[in-house]
This record gives structure tokens, sequence and C-alpha cells, in this order.
């Protein structure tokens, strides 16, 4: 499902002539409307499961006499919960913890990483300054939806394999217009709300398992957790 796609669908749900409000002749909707109220759907499905499709992994050189990187701009802040520098994974500390250790320890070359505001913390002792790879795992931050052949997220390979997860987007969305100072029927709007996330819920289960599974195995190597619990990013 496209944007266009979305908002044509929400129109219907409200029960708007949608090509009239595109051409600007509702006096009460406009296209912005249905456009700001698919982008909210988005971001709440987005934010409200670690989905696979919105881990992102970063890669970097390692800097040179450098204390710290900053995050990087399109992962969310203490999102990060794999650190792999050199092709070696690092332990996450506390910032506190790590500052502490650090200051006992200055030429220590345990790998440990923390973070804290924009700043992430790895130990230069530990990796080939300038030439070791940094790569972080963290989760992207939701994609901002602006042409009208923009994909919904839960179509990660093509607009054709569509998840029903892009429902619950624009039933979402059908929520928050409910909730709007337009229609004013916040009854229905969590009514909507609720159908949403019950299939956001069915659609998250097999990932789970997945995942449930996964932790259960004794691993033959360490790899990426690539469904990581959200917000314990800060715990060790």
């Amino acid at each position: 499902m496209q944007l266009l796609a979305a908002k044509q669908h929400l129109a219907r749900k409200l029960n708007l002539t949608y090509a009239d409000v595109a051409a600007g002749l509702n006096d009460l909707w406009s296209d912005t409307d249905l456009a700001t109220y698919i982008q909210l759907g988005l971001t709440r499905a987005w934010d409200y499961k670690p989905w696979p499709f919105t881990q992102d992994p970063q890669t970097a050189t390692t800097p040179v006499n450098a204390d710290y990187v900053d995050y990087p701009q399109n992962i969310m802040l203490g999102s990060i919960y794999i650190c792999i520098v050199g092709g070696k994974e690092y332990k996450k500390l506390l910032i506190e913890d790590y500052l502490r250790w650090f200051q006992c320890n200055p030429n220590d070359a345990t790998r440990y990483w923390a973070e804290t505001q924009t700043y992430i913390f790895i130990n230069k002792n530990a990796y080939v300054q300038g030439v070791d790879t940094l790569d972080l795992y963290g989760k992207k931050i939701a994609p901002m939806l602006s042409n009208a052949t923009d994909p919904l997220p839960f179509s990660p390979s093509t607009d054709s394999q569509s998840y029903s997860g892009n429902e619950a987007i624009v039933q979402l969305a059908y929520g928050e217009a409910l909730d709007s100072e337009k229609k004013k029927n916040p009854q229905a709007a969590e009514v909507e709300r609720k159908k949403a996330y019950e299939t956001l819920n069915i659609l998250w289960k097999p990932f789970a398992d997945t995942k449930a599974f996964m932790q259960g195995q004794t691993p033959l190597f360490n790899a990426p957790n690539y469904f990581p619990d959200y917000p314990n990013s800060r715990q060790s």
C-alpha cells in the first residue's frame, strides 16, 4: 500500500470523496489532514514493536583519538542493542559504570561500550583506531511519507507485498481523525485504536515466537539479536 492508496482508504472510512478532498473542494477536510493522520498512524505502529524491518545496522570506520562517536542520525536514541567493532561484539555498561571503570582502567582493552544522550562511548583501547569497522544495530526512526508512491512500512519489499499492518496504520489514522476537533468522537476513536492494535498483535506473534525459540537455543556463535526488547537498551 502506498501513501495515495492509504489516504483514499482513510477518506472512504470518513465517508469522503477523496477526489474532492485532493482538489480542495471539501470545506472541512484537506489532503494534508489525511496525510497527517496517516503519518501519525504509521509512527504509532512503527514504535509499537521492534519489527524486523525497523532494525538497521549502521557501519562506519572507528574514529581516531576519540572517546565517543555521535549517535547515528537515523537511529532512535536509546535503541542500539548491539555494538560490534572489528568483528567482535562489545558488552554494554551503564554510562556511569563505564566512566567509573575507564577512569580506573585508562589503558585496559576490555571490550565495553556505553551511551548517554546523543553519544556512544566505545573503549578505544580495544580496537585499531581508524582501521576497524564499527557496526551499530538499532531501530530506525519512522520514515516520513511525502510522495504519493511512498510505500507504507508493512510493504517491506514491494507495494504488492503488503502485510495487514498497513491496514492497522490506516485504522490508527482513522482513530486520530475521529478524535480530532473535526469529528469529536473519542469513544469511537478508542474502538478503532483497539482494533488496530489487535491486528498488530496478531501480526507480531510469529516474530515473538521466533524470538522465544531462538532465545531457548544454545548459540553456536555470537550473533546480533534482531528482535530486541525496548526500552531496555540501557541495561547491561
